[in-house]
């Protein structure tokens, strides 16, 4: 990695956008702070605003439960996982997720690092999911 100088995140130090069904992603590190090598969320979605199953064409996403419970679809694979669990999501390969319950938080990363910005957009844009590499088969 190219990182230059640490990155020191407190707790609810990020920038942060709230949906208006009550999900909410905390920047931790953006891929600008990492020379472009990866890009850390705090992810905390709630029961019914998961995202669609979609692939992406540049990262790989690296995934790990902080709270919650829910059911990871990767491929033709289905698992329920909680906390603790982790996933190391290769690009190209269809995935999403499903809360089971109310809502799970989730550490997220990609690398290399961009994506984020497509989950916290900057000045409320909206971005374009195909310019991020997004697909949705």
């Amino acid at each position: 990695m190219s990182v230059q100088q640490p990155v020191l995140t407190p707790p609810h130090g990020g920038e942060t956008v709230t949906s208006s069904g009550g999900s909410s992603v905390e920047m931790k590190v953006e891929s600008r702070q990492s020379g472009g090598d990866y890009g850390t969320v705090l992810w905390t979605v709630r029961a019914g605003e998961e995202p669609p199953l979609h692939t992406h064409s540049r990262e790989d996403e690296l995934v790990y439960v902080v709270q919650g419970q829910l059911i990871a679809r990767v491929g033709d694979a289905r698992v329920e996982v909680g906390p603790g669990a982790y996933a190391a999501l290769p690009r190209g390969v269809p995935h999403t997720i499903e809360v089971v319950g109310d809502q799970a938080t989730l550490l997220v990363s990609f690398v290399p690092g961009g994506l984020e910005r497509f989950l916290v957009p900057r000045n409320g844009e909206k971005p374009d999911p195909a310019a991020f590499g997004l697909a949705f088969p």
